[in-house]
């Protein structure tokens, strides 16, 4: 299978995103950080998805997840590290077409993983490392059943007045550095038309994908 942004389904299906609160609602929301507010958004829009279940269609999850995705990760930086050097070798017109296809791709990714709940909970996502420019919000994934934990590091940066996710590790493992190593080792290989074809197929597939 073409690479993942997930360590694998087994793991991160119960990758529920849930925000629990406690006490005083709204002293807790004055004290939150923009960046802790990302991960928040973000994490609720995928439990919103997760509850429409595995019977809903992925084309419903896809709209559900798009527009909170779309917003929550920087994909042209995303893009730009994951193509290394080759991504300045690219026209602005297949730039344009790499960005939009990853970005389709990263959804479908979502859209496929995020549809189950059964009462995971994430912690209250904590910032760390944070200055005018980057942050690094944390979490810990809880799975009542099977008394699970796993971590996950968000790293955002602050690029024209948002905070926006570019990178994401999951128990030690980073997305953008397995990305890149797949990545550009199939656009030396097969080159920039094969790349995209990858991408889409997965999209595609996971179109078509039953439950």
């Amino acid at each position: 299978m073409f690479p993942s942004i997930f360590v694998s389904k087994t793991r991160l299906t119960v990758a529920c995103a849930f925000i629990f609160l406690s006490g005083d609602g709204t002293a807790w929301a004055d004290k939150i950080s923009a960046p802790e507010r990302v991960i928040i958004h973000f994490n609720n829009t995928l439990l919103a998805t997760m509850k429409l279940g595995p019977d809903s269609s992925f084309q419903k999850r896809h709209r559900e997840l798009y527009g909170t995705i779309s917003k929550s990760f920087n994909f042209t930086e995303i893009a730009r590290y994951s193509l290394g050097s080759s991504w300045y070798k690219l026209s602005t017109q297949e730039r344009h077409q790499f960005l939009h296809t990853l970005k389709d791709y990263t959804v479908a990714n979502y859209a496929v993983h995020f549809d189950h709940y059964a009462g995971q909970r994430f912690t209250l996502p904590t910032a760390s490392s944070t200055t005018n420019h980057q942050a690094i919000v944390k979490t810990i994934l809880l799975s009542p059943a099977s008394g699970q934990k796993n971590s996950f590091s968000y790293l955002l940066r602050h690029s024209n007045g948002h905070w926006q996710i570019v990178n994401v590790v999951t128990d030690g493992v980073s997305t953008l550095a397995m990305q890149k190593a797949e990545l550009t080792a199939l656009l030396k290989r097969e080159g920039f038309k094969a790349l995209l074809d990858k991408l889409s197929s997965y999209s595609v597939n996971a179109s078509h994908k039953t439950h």
